[in-house]
């Protein structure tokens, strides 16, 4: 309870602070949705990411930003829950009305009663439809422990793409 009202106080911080609306994102990652994966899952396994956003210094073509996410995933077996709290670079725009950022978070997984610190790095690519919308595709590299102790799998890291929106409130 005291994370939860530590991180709560802590963003509410960083919203007084910021110059910049909030934006809120919502994401599906693109493998399981189409094709599932080896392991059970079939396609049209939900697996979204969420993210909440606060820009916190903002620069002329560019802001850094802080953020918390949430990723659940319908698996077979054992859900799939990471919470994380993360900070980024943003460039708004690198071409027209395409844009990027870089992204780095520290999290825990959960699968069902256990649970797993973890890293993640992600690049974002974003298309700007209006002021408020934006559409998403994100690579995200997550540290995978819980993959090394419940099911025995050699690799430390997996890669997921996420496609979904952003919307600024």
């Amino acid at each position: 309870m005291k994370k939860i009202l530590f991180t709560c106080c802590f963003m509410l911080g960083l919203y007084s602070y910021s110059q910049n609306n909030i934006e809120i994102s919502l994401q599906q990652d693109v493998r399981l949705f189409l094709v599932g994966d080896n392991k059970g899952n079939d396609p049209l396994t939900v697996n979204l990411l969420s993210k909440v956003e606060i820009p916190v210094y903002n620069l002329k073509k560019n802001h850094l930003s802080t953020y918390l996410s949430l990723e659940y995933a319908d698996l077979v077996g054992k859900n799939y829950k990471r919470y994380a709290i993360g900070a980024g670079y943003v460039v708004k725009s690198v071409y027209g009305k395409i844009g990027a950022g870089a992204y780095a978070d520290y999290g825990k997984i959960y699968r069902q009663k256990e649970g797993f610190y973890s890293f993640s790095l992600s690049g974002e690519l974003n298309y700007k439809i209006n002021n408020k919308l934006k559409l998403i595709c994100t690579w995200q590299l997550t540290e995978r422990e819980d993959l090394k102790v419940l099911y025995n799998c050699e690799e430390d890291y997996i890669v997921s793409g996420f496609i979904g929106i952003k919307y600024r409130l």
